[in-house]
């Protein structure tokens, strides 16, 4: 198999390289340079013309404060490039494998584990643009598995646990606020679940949302 693998330079993109490198399957990863998923046509032309049997989106515009200022760009990235990828998945009939985010449920969770199927209300223009995104899929009718993560980090990028790392190397001591409770999950492992629902033939018969997160 083929799998085209969108966002590879980021977190879990670059994970998803890692996990790949022993797969029998073969995975192209592609960033804006090489795949613009926000031009439909270059998503039409890119998926229809190279003989994949899978999407992997790991593409998204995450800076979750900056969204508030850019929600045009976040909306582009996270939502209408989506709707172009399931679509072309659709065209193609091949799956989609999309990671979308916990902020999808809003702000006031009360800080405790939510499942697959309660109620959506986002309060930020991230998880707004995010869930438009998970729409896009629902509406485009293509096979997808929809994968909802939380605190993403890894040796790669930007993410709290290396702001914190730095931090503690700097400052003798640490004031944080205290207002969520999560579960950060390292990218490696999520990949590697990526890579076993492709591997494995997991995607048929299994289609719809998951959340997927670390523990202990």
């Amino acid at each position: 198999m083929r799998i085209l693998v969108t966002g590879a330079s980021g977190q879990l993109g670059s994970s998803l390289r890692k996990s790949a490198e022993n797969s029998p399957n073969e995975y192209i990863f592609t960033d804006a340079d090489d795949l613009d998923i926000t031009d439909p046509e270059a998503v039409a032309l890119g998926v229809g013309c190279n003989d994949f049997q899978a999407i992997v989106n790991c593409a998204a515009y995450t800076n979750v404060d900056r969204a508030e200022e850019q929600e045009d760009i976040a909306e582009r990235i996270n939502a209408t490039a989506v709707g172009y990828l399931a679509k072309a998945a659709a065209d193609n009939g091949i799956p989609l494998i999309h990671i979308s985010t916990d902020y999808v449920f809003g702000g006031n969770l009360g800080n405790t584990p939510r499942t697959e199927n309660e109620p959506l209300n986002p309060t930020g223009a991230y998880g707004r643009t995010k869930l438009h995104g998970e729409e896009a899929i629902l509406k485009s009718g293509c096979r997808h598995i929809i994968i909802r993560t939380a605190w993403l980090y890894s040796e790669y990028g930007k993410n709290f646990v290396k702001t914190m790392l730095g931090f503690t190397s700097t400052r003798p001591q640490l004031n944080v606020v205290f207002d969520q409770a999560g579960t950060p999950t390292y990218a490696q492992d999520l990949a590697d679940a990526i890579v076993d629902i492709i591997d494995n033939g997991k995607i048929d018969g299994n289609e719809g949302v998951y959340h997927y997160s670390d523990e202990g």
